[in-house]
Protein backbone atom coordinates (compact mmCIF):
# COMPACT_ATOMS: atom_id res chain seq x y z
CA UNK A 1 0.00 0.00 0.00
CA UNK A 2 2.97 2.58 0.81
CA UNK A 3 4.48 1.54 -1.85
CA UNK A 4 1.60 1.79 -4.22
CA UNK A 5 1.14 5.64 -2.55
CA UNK A 6 4.70 6.38 -3.14
CA UNK A 7 4.83 5.73 -6.64
CA UNK A 8 1.43 6.99 -7.64
CA UNK A 9 1.49 10.41 -5.36
CA UNK A 10 5.19 11.30 -5.29
CA UNK A 11 7.13 9.37 -7.97
CA UNK A 12 4.62 10.04 -10.82
CA UNK A 13 3.77 13.38 -9.80
CA UNK A 14 7.41 15.22 -8.68
CA UNK A 15 5.94 18.73 -9.70
CA UNK A 16 3.40 18.26 -6.95
CA UNK A 17 6.01 16.89 -4.75
CA UNK A 18 8.68 19.34 -5.27
CA UNK A 19 5.70 21.86 -4.69
CA UNK A 20 4.84 19.99 -1.06
CA UNK A 21 8.17 20.17 -0.42
CA UNK A 22 8.86 24.34 -1.35
CA UNK A 23 5.83 24.70 0.98
CA UNK A 24 6.90 23.33 3.98
CA UNK A 25 10.39 24.62 3.55
CA UNK A 26 8.93 28.09 3.71
CA UNK A 27 6.56 27.07 6.28
CA UNK A 28 9.23 25.95 8.39
CA UNK A 29 11.43 28.81 7.28
CA UNK A 30 8.79 31.60 8.50
CA UNK A 31 9.11 30.49 12.13
CA UNK A 32 13.54 29.89 11.88
CA UNK A 33 13.27 33.48 13.09
CA UNK A 34 12.08 32.37 16.33
CA UNK A 35 15.24 30.14 16.49
CA UNK A 36 17.03 30.83 19.90
CA UNK A 37 19.76 30.17 21.33
CA UNK A 38 20.02 29.77 25.54
CA UNK A 39 23.42 29.69 26.77
CA UNK A 40 22.74 30.79 30.26
CA UNK A 41 23.60 29.08 33.72
CA UNK A 42 19.69 28.52 33.85
CA UNK A 43 19.79 25.42 30.88
CA UNK A 44 22.30 23.73 33.05
CA UNK A 45 20.17 23.28 36.16
CA UNK A 46 17.46 21.45 37.08
CA UNK A 47 14.49 23.08 38.35
CA UNK A 48 13.43 20.81 41.24
CA UNK A 49 17.27 20.93 42.23
CA UNK A 50 16.81 21.62 46.49
CA UNK A 51 19.84 23.71 46.69
CA UNK A 52 18.91 25.53 43.94
CA UNK A 53 15.43 26.26 45.66
CA UNK A 54 17.29 26.83 49.07
CA UNK A 55 19.55 29.86 46.97
CA UNK A 56 16.58 30.96 45.67
CA UNK A 57 15.09 31.51 49.28
CA UNK A 58 18.13 32.83 50.60
CA UNK A 59 18.75 35.63 47.56
CA UNK A 60 15.48 36.49 48.20
CA UNK A 61 15.84 37.09 52.04
CA UNK A 62 19.11 38.83 52.08
CA UNK A 63 19.13 39.91 48.37
CA UNK A 64 22.68 39.44 45.66
CA UNK A 65 24.38 41.83 43.09
CA UNK A 66 26.14 40.53 40.56
CA UNK A 67 29.59 41.75 40.04
CA UNK A 68 32.71 41.00 37.96
CA UNK A 69 36.07 40.20 39.39
CA UNK A 70 39.21 41.82 38.28
CA UNK A 71 42.89 40.15 39.33
CA UNK A 72 45.77 42.76 39.03
CA UNK A 73 49.26 42.28 38.98
CA UNK A 74 51.15 45.24 38.49
CA UNK A 75 54.62 45.26 36.50
CA UNK A 76 56.18 47.01 39.96
CA UNK A 77 55.17 46.37 43.22
CA UNK A 78 51.90 47.40 44.94
CA UNK A 79 52.86 49.49 47.30
CA UNK A 80 54.96 51.52 44.90
CA UNK A 81 53.44 55.40 43.99
CA UNK A 82 52.97 54.45 40.36
CA UNK A 83 51.23 51.51 40.88
CA UNK A 84 49.20 52.86 43.63
CA UNK A 85 48.12 55.94 40.78
CA UNK A 86 47.55 53.46 38.09
CA UNK A 87 45.28 51.72 40.30
CA UNK A 88 43.11 54.84 41.37
CA UNK A 89 42.95 55.77 37.67
CA UNK A 90 41.68 52.14 37.19
CA UNK A 91 39.21 52.18 39.18
CA UNK A 92 38.10 55.94 38.62
CA UNK A 93 37.38 54.88 34.94
CA UNK A 94 35.62 51.62 36.15
CA UNK A 95 32.93 54.30 38.42
CA UNK A 96 32.70 56.21 35.16
CA UNK A 97 30.63 53.40 33.79
CA UNK A 98 26.63 53.99 33.70
CA UNK A 99 25.95 50.37 34.97
CA UNK A 100 28.68 50.11 37.99
CA UNK A 101 27.62 50.16 41.35
CA UNK A 102 30.61 49.99 43.36
CA UNK A 103 34.39 49.63 43.16
CA UNK A 104 36.42 47.92 45.85
CA UNK A 105 39.93 47.55 45.25
CA UNK A 106 42.68 47.44 47.95
CA UNK A 107 42.83 51.08 48.59
CA UNK A 108 39.42 51.16 50.04
CA UNK A 109 40.23 48.11 52.39
CA UNK A 110 39.77 49.49 56.23
CA UNK A 111 42.71 49.18 58.03
CA UNK A 112 42.41 48.50 62.15
CA UNK A 113 45.80 47.96 62.96
CA UNK A 114 47.67 51.01 61.76
CA UNK A 115 48.10 52.56 64.78
CA UNK A 116 47.59 52.18 68.30
CA UNK A 117 44.58 54.29 69.28
CA UNK A 118 41.45 52.70 71.26
CA UNK A 119 39.44 49.77 68.76
CA UNK A 120 36.46 52.18 69.21
CA UNK A 121 38.34 55.26 67.41
CA UNK A 122 39.78 53.11 64.79
CA UNK A 123 36.53 51.70 63.97
CA UNK A 124 34.67 54.81 63.75
CA UNK A 125 37.89 56.76 61.93
CA UNK A 126 39.38 53.56 59.67
CA UNK A 127 42.20 54.47 57.29
CA UNK A 128 42.85 53.18 54.37
CA UNK A 129 45.97 52.91 51.97
CA UNK A 130 45.27 56.41 50.76
CA UNK A 131 44.51 58.19 53.98
CA UNK A 132 47.48 60.65 54.42
CA UNK A 133 48.85 59.75 57.43
CA UNK A 134 48.63 56.13 56.89
CA UNK A 135 51.87 53.84 57.61
CA UNK A 136 52.09 51.79 53.74
CA UNK A 137 54.07 48.99 54.65
CA UNK A 138 52.29 48.48 57.69
CA UNK A 139 48.89 48.48 56.39
CA UNK A 140 50.03 46.04 53.60
CA UNK A 141 51.57 43.67 55.89
CA UNK A 142 47.86 43.70 57.92
CA UNK A 143 45.81 43.00 54.49
CA UNK A 144 48.30 40.31 53.27
CA UNK A 145 47.96 38.29 56.79
CA UNK A 146 44.34 39.11 57.34
CA UNK A 147 42.22 35.52 57.34
CA UNK A 148 39.80 37.87 56.01
CA UNK A 149 41.33 39.31 52.84
CA UNK A 150 43.75 36.46 52.12
CA UNK A 151 43.05 35.27 49.02
CA UNK A 152 40.33 37.72 48.08
CA UNK A 153 41.49 41.31 48.11
CA UNK A 154 44.98 39.84 47.62
CA UNK A 155 47.65 37.04 47.03
CA UNK A 156 49.30 35.08 49.60
CA UNK A 157 52.79 36.56 47.66
CA UNK A 158 51.46 40.16 48.00
CA UNK A 159 51.65 40.18 44.04
CA UNK A 160 48.23 39.81 42.48
CA UNK A 161 45.35 42.21 43.78
CA UNK A 162 41.81 41.68 43.52
CA UNK A 163 39.00 44.30 42.50
CA UNK A 164 35.35 43.90 42.51
CA UNK A 165 33.28 45.87 40.43
CA UNK A 166 29.34 45.60 41.71
CA UNK A 167 26.69 46.23 38.63
CA UNK A 168 23.65 48.17 39.67
CA UNK A 169 20.81 46.19 39.97
CA UNK A 170 18.04 45.80 37.32
CA UNK A 171 14.61 46.10 38.83
CA UNK A 172 12.61 44.75 36.38
CA UNK A 173 14.66 41.99 36.18
CA UNK A 174 14.96 40.65 39.33
CA UNK A 175 11.16 41.19 39.25
CA UNK A 176 10.60 39.38 36.94
CA UNK A 177 13.02 36.05 38.48
CA UNK A 178 11.05 36.46 41.96
CA UNK A 179 7.51 35.88 39.82
CA UNK A 180 9.21 33.40 37.54
CA UNK A 181 10.23 31.91 40.78
CA UNK A 182 6.87 31.87 42.93
CA UNK A 183 5.27 30.41 39.98
CA UNK A 184 8.04 27.57 39.73
CA UNK A 185 6.87 26.90 43.78
CA UNK A 186 3.55 26.14 42.74
CA UNK A 187 4.19 23.86 39.86
CA UNK A 188 6.73 22.49 42.27
CA UNK A 189 3.99 21.91 44.86
CA UNK A 190 1.20 21.42 42.33
CA UNK A 191 -0.80 24.60 43.27
CA UNK A 192 -1.00 26.08 40.01
CA UNK A 193 -4.30 26.38 38.30
CA UNK A 194 -5.58 26.36 34.89
CA UNK A 195 -5.69 30.16 34.58
CA UNK A 196 -3.05 30.66 36.60
CA UNK A 197 -1.06 27.82 33.74
CA UNK A 198 -2.48 30.32 30.89
CA UNK A 199 -0.76 33.47 32.60
CA UNK A 200 2.42 31.41 33.08
CA UNK A 201 2.91 30.84 29.63
CA UNK A 202 2.34 34.70 28.63
CA UNK A 203 4.53 35.53 31.39
CA UNK A 204 7.74 32.92 29.92
CA UNK A 205 7.20 34.72 26.26
CA UNK A 206 7.32 38.36 28.12
CA UNK A 207 10.58 37.02 30.70
CA UNK A 208 12.64 35.37 27.67
CA UNK A 209 11.92 39.35 25.76
CA UNK A 210 13.60 41.20 28.48
CA UNK A 211 16.46 38.39 29.13
CA UNK A 212 17.11 38.37 25.64
CA UNK A 213 17.63 42.30 26.12
CA UNK A 214 19.23 42.19 29.01
CA UNK A 215 21.78 39.90 27.56
CA UNK A 216 22.42 41.98 25.14
CA UNK A 217 23.35 44.54 27.69
CA UNK A 218 25.49 42.42 29.56
CA UNK A 219 27.44 41.59 26.27
CA UNK A 220 28.11 45.23 25.92
CA UNK A 221 28.65 45.81 29.65
CA UNK A 222 31.49 43.48 29.21
CA UNK A 223 32.97 45.12 26.22
CA UNK A 224 32.98 48.05 27.87
CA UNK A 225 34.85 47.19 30.59
CA UNK A 226 37.23 44.92 28.69
CA UNK A 227 38.07 48.16 26.52
CA UNK A 228 38.61 50.16 30.15
CA UNK A 229 41.52 47.18 30.95
CA UNK A 230 42.82 47.46 27.65
CA UNK A 231 44.30 50.67 28.29
CA UNK A 232 46.18 49.69 31.96
CA UNK A 233 47.60 46.28 30.21
CA UNK A 234 51.01 48.21 29.34
CA UNK A 235 51.18 48.77 33.16
CA UNK A 236 49.58 45.73 34.56
CA UNK A 237 48.44 41.93 33.98
CA UNK A 238 44.73 42.00 34.44
CA UNK A 239 42.07 39.39 33.94
CA UNK A 240 38.36 39.61 33.92
CA UNK A 241 36.37 37.15 35.96
CA UNK A 242 32.63 36.55 37.22
CA UNK A 243 29.58 34.67 36.36
CA UNK A 244 28.50 37.80 34.08
CA UNK A 245 31.35 37.38 31.98
CA UNK A 246 30.95 33.67 32.27
CA UNK A 247 27.61 33.88 30.45
CA UNK A 248 28.15 36.58 28.21
CA UNK A 249 31.73 34.26 26.82
CA UNK A 250 29.26 30.89 27.29
CA UNK A 251 27.10 32.41 24.89
CA UNK A 252 29.49 33.82 22.51
CA UNK A 253 31.78 30.50 22.16
CA UNK A 254 28.63 28.40 21.21
CA UNK A 255 27.63 30.97 18.41
CA UNK A 256 31.27 30.34 17.25
CA UNK A 257 31.23 27.06 17.46
CA UNK A 258 28.19 26.49 15.98
CA UNK A 259 29.52 28.81 12.86
CA UNK A 260 32.56 27.63 12.86
CA UNK A 261 32.30 23.56 13.36
CA UNK A 262 28.85 23.81 11.02
CA UNK A 263 31.44 25.58 8.16
CA UNK A 264 34.13 22.89 8.78
CA UNK A 265 31.28 20.28 8.90
CA UNK A 266 29.61 21.88 5.28
CA UNK A 267 33.42 21.78 3.87
CA UNK A 268 33.99 18.28 4.64
CA UNK A 269 30.66 17.21 3.58
CA UNK A 270 31.57 18.74 0.25
CA UNK A 271 34.90 17.23 0.07
CA UNK A 272 33.95 14.02 1.06
CA UNK A 273 30.63 14.07 -2.02
CA UNK A 274 33.49 14.89 -4.45
CA UNK A 275 35.40 12.19 -3.40
CA UNK A 276 33.35 9.97 -3.63
CA UNK A 277 30.87 10.78 -6.85
CA UNK A 278 33.05 13.12 -8.76
CA UNK A 279 29.86 15.47 -10.06
CA UNK A 280 28.10 18.59 -9.58
CA UNK A 281 25.16 17.10 -9.89
CA UNK A 282 25.71 14.16 -7.04
CA UNK A 283 27.41 16.89 -4.97
CA UNK A 284 24.42 19.50 -5.25
CA UNK A 285 21.43 16.53 -4.40
CA UNK A 286 22.74 15.86 -1.29
CA UNK A 287 23.71 19.18 0.41
CA UNK A 288 20.11 20.13 -0.95
CA UNK A 289 18.76 17.55 0.99
CA UNK A 290 20.85 18.30 4.45
CA UNK A 291 19.44 21.95 3.59
CA UNK A 292 16.36 20.90 3.76
CA UNK A 293 16.54 19.04 7.04
CA UNK A 294 18.72 21.30 9.22
CA UNK A 295 16.43 24.35 8.14
CA UNK A 296 13.02 22.46 8.91
CA UNK A 297 14.44 21.26 12.52
CA UNK A 298 15.51 25.01 13.02
CA UNK A 299 11.72 26.13 12.08
CA UNK A 300 10.12 23.46 14.13
CA UNK A 301 12.65 24.35 17.08
CA UNK A 302 11.54 27.83 16.42
CA UNK A 303 7.96 27.03 16.24
CA UNK A 304 7.77 24.48 19.10
CA UNK A 305 9.79 27.76 21.34
CA UNK A 306 12.13 25.01 22.53
CA UNK A 307 15.94 27.02 22.91
CA UNK A 308 19.36 25.60 21.86
CA UNK A 309 21.39 24.62 24.94
CA UNK A 310 25.20 24.71 25.35
CA UNK A 311 24.26 20.99 25.08
CA UNK A 312 22.71 20.53 22.05
CA UNK A 313 24.48 23.23 20.26
CA UNK A 314 25.85 21.20 17.80
CA UNK A 315 22.89 19.87 16.40
CA UNK A 316 23.43 21.19 13.26
CA UNK A 317 26.72 19.54 12.82
CA UNK A 318 25.11 16.17 13.65
CA UNK A 319 22.11 16.06 11.57
CA UNK A 320 24.64 17.63 8.55
CA UNK A 321 26.70 14.37 8.93
CA UNK A 322 24.02 11.72 9.87
CA UNK A 323 21.87 13.01 6.94
CA UNK A 324 25.23 13.19 4.27
CA UNK A 325 26.01 9.34 5.25
CA UNK A 326 21.98 8.20 4.74
CA UNK A 327 22.21 10.28 1.17
CA UNK A 328 25.54 8.98 0.34
CA UNK A 329 24.20 5.42 0.84
CA UNK A 330 21.04 6.30 -1.32
CA UNK A 331 22.61 7.82 -4.13
CA UNK A 332 25.74 4.98 -4.39
CA UNK A 333 22.55 2.16 -4.49
CA UNK A 334 20.64 4.40 -7.52
CA UNK A 335 24.00 4.92 -9.67
CA UNK A 336 24.97 1.16 -8.54
CA UNK A 337 21.16 0.26 -9.86
CA UNK A 338 21.77 2.36 -13.09
CA UNK A 339 25.06 1.20 -14.38
CA UNK A 340 23.77 -2.39 -13.92
CA UNK A 341 20.48 -1.53 -15.74
CA UNK A 342 21.01 1.31 -18.73
CA UNK A 343 17.65 0.81 -20.38
CA UNK A 344 15.47 1.40 -17.22
CA UNK A 345 14.14 4.27 -16.47
CA UNK A 346 15.08 7.03 -13.89
CA UNK A 347 11.67 6.97 -11.58
CA UNK A 348 11.77 3.35 -11.33
CA UNK A 349 15.41 3.53 -10.71
CA UNK A 350 14.65 6.10 -7.92
CA UNK A 351 11.55 3.32 -6.41
CA UNK A 352 13.25 0.60 -6.41
CA UNK A 353 16.01 2.10 -4.73
CA UNK A 354 14.01 3.75 -2.28
CA UNK A 355 12.01 0.01 -1.80
CA UNK A 356 15.59 -0.80 -1.11
CA UNK A 357 16.94 1.43 1.06
CA UNK A 358 13.40 2.43 2.94
CA UNK A 359 14.21 0.02 5.81
CA UNK A 360 17.12 0.17 6.53
CA UNK A 361 18.03 3.64 6.71
CA UNK A 362 14.92 3.17 8.98
CA UNK A 363 16.85 0.86 11.20
CA UNK A 364 19.59 3.30 10.86
CA UNK A 365 17.36 6.60 12.15
CA UNK A 366 16.33 4.41 15.00
CA UNK A 367 19.16 3.10 16.41
CA UNK A 368 20.51 6.49 16.34
CA UNK A 369 18.04 7.74 18.10
CA UNK A 370 18.52 4.99 20.95
CA UNK A 371 21.84 5.37 20.84
CA UNK A 372 21.80 9.01 21.63
CA UNK A 373 18.98 8.15 23.86
CA UNK A 374 21.60 6.09 25.89
CA UNK A 375 24.06 8.61 25.79
CA UNK A 376 21.38 11.10 27.40
CA UNK A 377 20.80 8.75 30.23
CA UNK A 378 24.34 7.78 31.00
CA UNK A 379 25.22 11.72 31.03
CA UNK A 380 22.12 12.20 33.67
CA UNK A 381 22.66 9.37 35.94
CA UNK A 382 26.40 10.21 36.32
CA UNK A 383 25.52 14.10 37.23
CA UNK A 384 22.64 12.92 39.44
CA UNK A 385 25.71 10.48 41.20
CA UNK A 386 27.82 13.91 41.11
CA UNK A 387 24.39 15.98 43.24
CA UNK A 388 24.01 13.12 45.17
Amino acid sequence: MFQNIYKNFIIEKPKFTLSILIIILLSFGYFAKDFQLDASSDTLLLENDPDLKYLREVSARYGSKDYLVLTYTPKKELLDVKTIENLTNLKNDLINLTWTNDIITILDVPLLKNNNDPLADRIKNFKTLLSEDVDRKRGFEEIINSPIYEEFIISKDGKTSGILVYIKTDKKMSELIVTKNNYLNKIDNKTLNSVEKKKYKEFLKKYDRYKKLYNQKNHQNINEIRNVIEKYQDTAKIHLGGIPMIADDMMTYVKNDIIVFGAGVFLFIVCTLWFVFRSFLWVFIPLLSCFFSVFTMVGLLGLLGWKVTVISSNFIALMLILTMAMNIHISVRYLQFKKENPNISNREAILWTSGKMFWPILYTVLTTICAFYLLYLVVLNLLLTLVG
